[in-house]
């Protein structure tokens, strides 16, 4: 009598040779078995097949490995012992991500096959872990091989010892080392700076290093240009596809050469394809502005991976575990509802049925967690394998062979008992081969499961002997490397010695939270062992990378602990040194007053100490505070002195800090051509050459505010633009902000109101990302100034009353004059000469005339004066305010000037000498190709004609100012236009708000 199951596995196999085309005798004759035979497997006659006999009709039948696997599972259930010898493990099903089966993502492929053609060139592909990321990139790799592309793979990890430009460090080095040496010149011509990211290089001799020494800033453009080079040498016929996994582990430094790699002009197609968790990303997180920045650009599509519908589940699973591999009828619906449509899941479960380590509740019929099943397939290998797991997860996701071998000799494992490890792990799916001399583990949570099995004493002194090793390897390995295992280890002191030092190579790198991070970890740690003392110097490091983060008021603690510590142990240049960053820190949040209370007590105990690097400092932090209250003066005397102090000690980094300052207190007081001179020959110069990023920033910032002073606003936007390319670097939120909103004003000033916008709106994000501080206020300002000219009265009173507001908070006097100047134009055009003398007046006493940014706001209040009938008063203030303007040759506060001029003029019928102001404004309008200026003097033109009583040279020049004003999209001005022009020939009728 045939059983059920020994029909089912007849019926296979009789389905299969049907398929295949062939009789009983032409199978028979093909697998060299008997028809008779044969015959009884199909009736169902025989209990089972051997081994043997299997592979014989598989292999006749020409099965796929699917249909393989179904034969055998039905052989299973006929219970014949012959199917296995005893003791052997069912086969896996697949044994590589590539042949896992791949179903469903139908709108996923699309967009994989758009990035391949026509499409935006980057894919993100994003999900949770275990969604099936890899498995779409891997998808991705197959096609594009297909299609004639060069693949390029990598992969980051769970910052375990992940060295900087991780992973395409990594993946460059992995596509050249099969390389001869030959393909190497060929694929490296025109890659010398490539040497900077792959140092081995130059041991090869097939690149030589170069020979100079540039900033770092310039090397690392000239180190990107390099990789994309390399990447254009090595493209296919249809270009270079590089596939990023785990891109969520990525630091700023690799995402910024991604975003470099993508913008940059190719002479070979370049597509990208990364995966990431984007549960591990936040909305602040560099990969999701990363994200957000090239999806705006049209340069990216996103593939946001969800669990598998329903049917696509089902046709997962029917393709991992035959209908006929189980021996429960229910167990296929307890996989699909347990695993919930996470192909990890699916996938881990069903491998574990057929190596007979998954285990089920037998009340339930439900699965054990996803980390018991990783754990019976660990326990599963011998224990010399399980051990060597175990070392291997302790090292990290890539596994060098090298270091695991070494690793392994502390254990007492010896090399061939480690090598038959690796085998027999990689045959469990455990632990692959990744390159000809490392292993990686199969998935991130195998080597996670592994490594919270090892109890902590154990993995402690395995951190430790990992570290011992590659301390003394030749070449040493990245100092975060080391950091990392001496951090999990016992050994307090060589983490402290290494967590500092990787926090310092982070600083270099600009990688501001990276850095935070370690000296947090060191300081920990030392707070812990009572080295109070030694600690100080990690607070001032922590101190300064909070602030470049715009984390002022931890920033501030962080720098008073500094200073405390520094107290105690009588050490006065420490504690100035922690003193001036306090003080920096007071500027750049807003309360300035407050540093100064914090400082000045300070200044008596100076003359203790000579000339020193921390008095230098303390003296620049005064220039700093001095400017954050308007002490003009007070700033450039502080200034001088820090740089006396600086040229005394020897310090040539603070000593361009405080020429800096010198600058900006120049710039401040109207000394418009001393400042571009300080600047351009001294402080950029040596800025540049001593690596002083964060002056070289702000100096090209006061350079650009010097020549918007000039009008000269393409110069301006040169430096401007300079400025946030070096901000991308530093990474410092507050200052990119301030860049981006003067960025934005210098497009108004130009006429380009649609490049403006999108700079203010990015300069408020980075306000609402990081909080209130001193330049919270220019960003509202400046969409004030541009709602306010485009006629959103309602969103410009918001956004005025708001950048006010902070202005008054953070007693910021530049920005009060730059808010109070807008709202009392408005004022003045709506017929309220009384407000506006209101909010002007107060500014001729803090400072005044004195400073560059308050005149152009200034020479609207001779206009209020005007309009209140003080004729004489708003002549005398505008003699002072064209007097100052022109000895500064300020260009758009003497067109302000000169515009109020001509009213004042006219009101006194000097209609001679207001043509010759109107004309001389204009003429600087023109020169300075400023459009809005150019379109308020026309209209002032138009008034002065309509008080004259000349009809058509009012008409014409009312009409000229209308149309650059429709050309701008402009409403303010323009509706008073519209309004004067309407009156038609009534000449007698007064024009609004002439005054």
């Amino acid at each position: 009598m045939t059983t059920g199951s020994a029909q089912r596995f007849g019926d296979l196999l009789r389905r299969s040779r049907l398929a295949a085309g062939l009789t009983q005798e032409e199978l028979a004759a093909q697998a060299g078995l008997s028809v008779r035979g044969l015959s009884d497997l199909e009736r169902g006659a025989r209990l089972a097949p051997r081994r043997e006999t299997l592979q014989l009709l598989a292999e006749a039948l020409q099965l796929s490995a699917a249909e393989r696997t179904r034969l055998e599972a039905a052989a299973r259930q006929r219970g014949a012992p012959a199917v296995r010898a005893a003791g052997e493990s069912l086969p896996s099903p697949q044994s590589s991500l590539s042949a896992l089966p791949f179903v469903g993502r139908a709108q996923e492929l699309a967009l994989l096959e758009q990035v391949l053609t026509d499409g935006p060139p980057v894919l993100l592909v994003a999900g949770e872990p275990g969604i099936g990321k890899s498995r779409l990139l891997q998808a991705g790799i197959q096609r594009a091989q297909a299609q004639g592309w060069t693949v390029l793979t990598g992969g980051c990890h769970r910052r375990s010892g992940q060295e900087p430009f991780a992973p395409l460090v990594g993946t460059l080095a992995d596509s050249l080392r099969p390389q001869s040496p030959n393909e190497q010149r060929l694929h490296l011509e025109g890659c010398t700076w490539l040497v900077r990211l792959l140092p081995e290089l130059a041991e090869t001799r097939v690149v030589s290093p170069p020979t100079w020494t540039l900033p770092a800033e310039q090397e690392h453009r000239l180190m990107f240009a390099a990789v994309a080079r390399y990447l254009a040498n090595v493209a296919g016929p249809a270009g270079t596809l590089l596939v990023l996994d785990d891109l969520h582990w990525a630091g700023a430094d690799a995402l910024d050469l991604l975003q470099a790699l993508v913008r940059a002009p190719a002479d070979r197609p370049l597509r990208l394809l990364v995966a990431y968790r984007d549960t591990d990303v936040t909305s602040q997180d560099p990969l999701a502005f990363l994200a957000a920045d090239l999806a705006r650009e049209g340069r990216a599509t996103r593939a946001q991976l969800s669990p598998l519908e329903g049917a696509e589940a089902t046709a997962l699973l029917a393709e991992l575990l035959p209908e006929t591999a189980d021996g429960d009828p229910h167990l296929r619906q307890q996989v699909l509802t347990r695993a919930g449509g996470v192909p990890l899941f699916l996938v881990s479960c069903v491998q574990a049925l057929f190596t007979g380590h998954l285990t089920w509740n037998g009340a339930s019929h439900v699965p054990w967690t996803l980390r018991e099943a990783i754990l019976q397939r660990v326990v599963a290998v011998p224990e010399a394998t399980q051990q060597v797991l175990r070392l291997a997860a302790v090292i990290g996701r890539r596994v060098p062979r090298i270091l695991l071998v070494a690793v392994a000799a502390r254990a007492d494992l010896a090399e061939e008992t480690v090598l038959e490890a690796l085998e027999g792990s990689g045959r469990a799916r455990l632990l692959g081969e990744a390159g000809a001399d490392a292993y990686q583990f199969t998935h991130d949570l195998i080597r996670e499961v592994v490594l919270s099995d090892l109890g902590t004493a154990r993995r402690a002194l395995l951190h430790r002997r990992v570290a011992e090793i590659l301390e003394a390897m030749v070449p040493a390995p990245a100092v975060t490397v080391l950091a990392y295992h001496y951090a999990q280890s016992d050994e307090q002191d060589k983490a402290i010695l290494y967590l500092e030092r990787a926090g310092d190579a982070a600083r270099t790198r600009y990688a501001h939270a990276e850095a935070a991070s370690a000296y947090r970890e060191t300081i920990t740690r030392l707070e812990t062992l009572g080295r109070i003392a030694q600690a100080a110097a990690a607070y001032e490091k922590l101190g300064m990378m909070l602030a470049l983060q715009a984390h002022y008021d931890e920033a501030l603690v962080t720098l008073e602990r500094a200073g405390e510590v520094y107290r105690m142990e009588s050490d006065l240049e420490g504690e100035l040194r922690a003193l001036a960053q306090i003080g920096r820190i007071h500027r750049w949040r807003g309360t300035s007053q407050e540093g100064l209370t914090r400082l000045l007590p300070l200044v008596h105990r100076l003359p203790k100490i000579s000339a020193s690097r921390g008095a230098a400092a303390f003296h620049v932090a005064l220039a700093y505070l001095y400017k954050g209250v308007g002490q003009y003066s007070e700033q450039l005397a502080a200034a001088e002195q820090a740089a006396a102090l600086a040229r005394a000690s020897g310090d040539d980094y603070i000593l361009t800090t405080a020429q800096e300052r010198r600058a900006s207190a120049l710039l401040a007081l109207g000394r418009l051509e001393e400042t571009c001179q300080t600047l351009t020959g001294e402080v950029i110069p040596a800025s540049e050459a001593t690596g002083n990023l964060w002056t070289l920033i702000t100096a090209h910032d006061n350079l650009a505010g010097a020549y918007e002073f000039l009008g000269d606003y393409q110069q301006a936007r040169a430096c401007l633009e300079q400025a946030i390319a070096l901000d991308d670097r530093l990474g410092d939120p507050a200052e990119m902000a301030y860049l981006l909103y003067g960025r934005g004003l210098n497009a108004f000033a130009l006429g380009e109101w649609q490049q403006a916008r999108p700079d203010f709106e990015r300069a408020a994000t980075f306000v609402g990302s990081t909080g209130q501080f001193w330049y919270a206020t220019y960003p509202p300002h400046g969409l004030g100034l541009l709602c306010l000219a485009e006629g959103r009265e309602e969103e410009a009173a918001h956004y005025l009353k708001e950048a006010l507001t902070l202005a008054q908070r953070n007693h910021d006097l530049q920005a009060l004059c730059w808010v109070q100047g807008a709202l009392a134009e408005w004022d003045l055009l709506s017929g309220r000469p009384e407000a506006a003398r209101g909010r002007l007046a107060p500014l001729l006493d803090a400072p005044g005339l004195m400073v560059s940014y308050s005149r152009e706001a200034l020479a609207l209040l001779p206009w209020a004066y005007l309009g209140l009938g003080e004729a004489d008063q708003a002549q005398a203030l505008l003699a002072q305010v064209l007097s100052t303007a022109r000895q500064a040759r300020m260009g758009p506060t003497l067109v302000q000037a000169l515009r109020v001029q001509a009213l004042v003029l006219s009101k006194q019928e000097r209609w001679e000498e207001a043509e010759q102001a109107l004309q001389e404004a204009l003429t600087l309008c023109r020169g300075m190709a400023a459009p809005y200026a150019e379109a308020k003097t026309l209209y002032t033109a138009g008034l002065v004609s309509h008080r004259k009583g000349e009809l058509e040279p009012t008409r014409l020049r009312f009409e000229a100012a209308l149309t650059i004003l429709e050309r701008l999209g402009e409403r303010l001005y323009a509706r008073y236009i519209e309004q004067l022009l309407g009156q038609g020939n009534t000449g007698n009728k007064q024009p609004p708000h002439q005054h």
